[in-house]
């Protein structure tokens, strides 16, 4: 046996402690990315008395090992500059001016002698209960034009208001019963009526009533041909039956259906008798017979319903027209 392959007890001491530095570096390589490479060691051993032991350890290379600083790095903190909000203006929106287009003054229309022959009644407003010198040009005017009876009155009575309201819907104005600029100038420069047309809601089919509040007239039209045509006379100024209140009593306009018929129909405000031969379309407003109309004319009025003058007119409305019937009133 060699002196390599058994070592004395002395020996293997030794080789006990100067192995401690070799594992103790193998240890510390442990962290490095590969394994460190196998360090050479060249032992010299002696049978007699123990000489020095030469270890040579070969170090991983530098490359291999980790670099460790042992001052502990501050990471480094980056304060982000605050960047000033930039605040953007909303625009105002921009304010459109609207002028508004005047209204035309009717009285623009009239020629210089229409304005003289007026004078300060252009700007005057008469009605119900006027008098003086404005409400008496007033009936002059209505009296040319047809729709009043006398020439010298001089006060707006219950014939004058319903004389300016027949007057007014026949020129397609506003039946108020006040002459004001728009009546006026009608008067003074003579304007026309409107057309008098048949509209095309009274042509459909089957029977219709056609009432025409302008031409004062009624209408029975059979699928769109005329049969018959009589004077009527419609709502205007008189009084509540109850309170004897004046006003104006309109006459409804639009599109009905006659609901019932009754030859005498009760009534809670004129009493029996009064509204004979109904042709009922409105719960309010029949067609029927009138005897103030056959004996007083325009000069009263109804308080909305639609009077025929005529009793025979009247029947025969009345037998001719169906329940269900549509009425037309313009």
């Amino acid at each position: 046996m060699s002196t390599v392959d058994a070592p004395t007890t002395a020996n293997r001491g030794w080789a006990t402690m100067l192995a401690w530095p070799v594992v103790a570096a193998i240890a510390l390589s442990g962290c490095a990315v590969s394994p460190p490479t196998q360090a050479s060691t060249s032992t010299a051993v002696s049978t007699s008395t123990p000489t020095s032991v030469a270890v040579t350890v070969t170090s991983p290379s530098p490359s291999l090992a980790p670099s460790i600083n042992p001052t502990t790095a501050t990471p480094t903190q980056t304060t982000p500059t605050p960047t000033a909000a930039t605040s953007t203006a909303t625009p105002s929106p921009t304010k459109t001016t609207t002028t508004a287009t005047p209204k035309p003054n009717p009285a623009d229309s009239l020629t210089a002698e229409q304005r003289a022959a007026l004078g300060n009644c252009l700007t005057a407003s008469v009605g119900p209960g006027s008098s003086g010198t404005c409400a008496a040009l007033a009936l002059k005017l209505l009296n040319t034009a047809g729709y009043y009876s006398s020439k010298t009155s001089k006060s707006v009575g219950t014939a004058g208001a319903n004389a300016i309201l027949n007057y007014q819907r026949s020129r397609g104005i506003n039946p108020n019963a006040y002459v004001r600029t728009e009546t006026w100038v009608a008067l003074a420069s003579n304007a026309p009526a409107v057309p008098e047309v048949i509209p095309d809601q009274c042509k459909s089919a089957g029977v219709v009533l056609c009432v025409d509040k302008a031409h004062r007239k009624l209408t029975y039209l059979k699928s769109g041909a005329v049969v018959k045509v009589v004077p009527i006379r419609v709502g205007g100024w008189n009084s509540e039956a109850k309170t004897g209140k004046w006003r104006v009593f309109q006459t409804v306009s639009g599109t009905y259906r006659v609901y019932n018929k009754l030859v005498n129909p009760p009534s809670d405000n004129y009493g029996s008798g009064a509204m004979p031969y109904s042709v009922m379309f409105d719960p309010n407003m029949y067609v029927h017979y009138s005897s103030l109309f056959r004996s007083q004319g325009y000069s009263t009025s109804s308080h909305g319903c639609v009077n025929v003058g005529n009793l025979a007119d009247a029947k025969w409305f009345f037998t001719n027209t169906p329940i269900g019937a549509k009425v037309y009133v313009f």
